[in-house]
């Protein structure tokens, strides 16, 4: 069963710094509300905001009375959901957080605080989520003995290469297409990647298996249609269909209009649709791939 990623976003880290005292010198008491400040400095966000799913921003708070009566409650949510609700009793408080950006389009932040008085404020931060992807149609890469195809990819890119010219690009390389049908490996048409711990198909020195940067890429045969596949112009199917529990290092015995959720080296997510599977380990295998920007 896929689990709903529908409100990732948490506080990995918090920390909180109370003034419990303040000169009378200093005092300003005008029997208003508590001010709340963002911190600006770099590093920091404090504006509405575009953010990829799963990128991480660092917040600090300055939480503020009006000089004569102490906070007494600071509560955070996002859409709703009340990530803290704490009650407090002091002059002023600072405060910082990280936030993982979660699965919904927009995400509102509120930040709330109340004083012993009854007076209120808050303020709230907009996070939405980039959701484009990129595009590549027709990729065909070949089995490890086919001479006229690109056997080996980059999804940063979309560039195909042969295997020494993957070998001079290992960083970029996250699929390659092979052939096994051995009585210890029944694979048939493969796509995996160079941290699949694949080895013994390439010869040479050049093979995935010696490489020094094996990036690793896994793989999750879905219930997506080719209708859906076709339609899907944001990232929400493959970050809803890519199951963590049971992802795979390949994709095996590979048939026309699969589609699968894919997770790359560098967190990015996709999806890929077989067009059509071709021979043995002089075949080649033609899909299409949608990779989040």
């Amino acid at each position: 069963m896929f689990k709903k990623l529908l409100l990732p976003a948490v506080i990995l880290f918090l920390s909180a710094t109370l003034f419990t005292s303040c000169s009378k010198d200093d005092e300003t008491i005008d029997n208003g509300s508590p001010v709340i400040t963002f911190k600006t400095d770099a590093g920091y966000t404090w504006q509405d905001v575009n953010l990829l799913y799963n990128d991480t921003i660092k917040v600090g708070l300055g939480f503020t009375s009006n000089g004569s009566d102490n906070l007494t409650r600071l509560k955070i949510s996002a859409n709703g959901q009340v990530i803290k609700d704490t009650t407090i009793s002091v002059p002023g408080l600072n405060m910082e957080l990280f936030i993982v950006k979660g699965l919904p389009a927009t995400e509102a932040w509120k930040f709330e605080i109340s004083d012993a008085a009854g007076h209120s404020l808050s303020k709230t931060l907009v996070l939405s989520r980039t959701n484009l992807i990129t595009l590549y149609s027709g990729v065909v890469l070949g089995a490890q003995n086919d001479t006229a195809d690109n056997g080996l990819m980059s999804a940063s890119t979309g560039v195909t290469y042969n295997i020494d010219g993957a070998f001079e690009n290992q960083a970029l390389i996250d699929i390659f297409c092979f052939y096994e049908d051995t009585p210890e490996h029944q694979n048939l048409m493969t796509l995996a990647a160079p941290g699949s711990n694949i080895s013994g198909i390439f010869t040479g020195d050049h093979a995935p298996e010696f490489y020094t940067t094996q990036n690793r890429t896994y793989f999750v045969k879905t219930d997506i249609t080719t209708a859906e596949y076709d339609a899907a112009n944001t990232d929400d199917l493959m970050l809803t269909k890519f199951d963590n529990e049971n992802k795979l290092r390949k994709a095996k015995k590979l048939n026309a209009d699969e589609v699968y959720a894919l997770l790359f080296q560098n967190g990015k997510y996709g999806l890929l649709k077989v067009v059509s599977v071709e021979g043995t380990e002089d075949g080649k295998v033609t899909f299409d791939l949608k990779v989040q920007q």
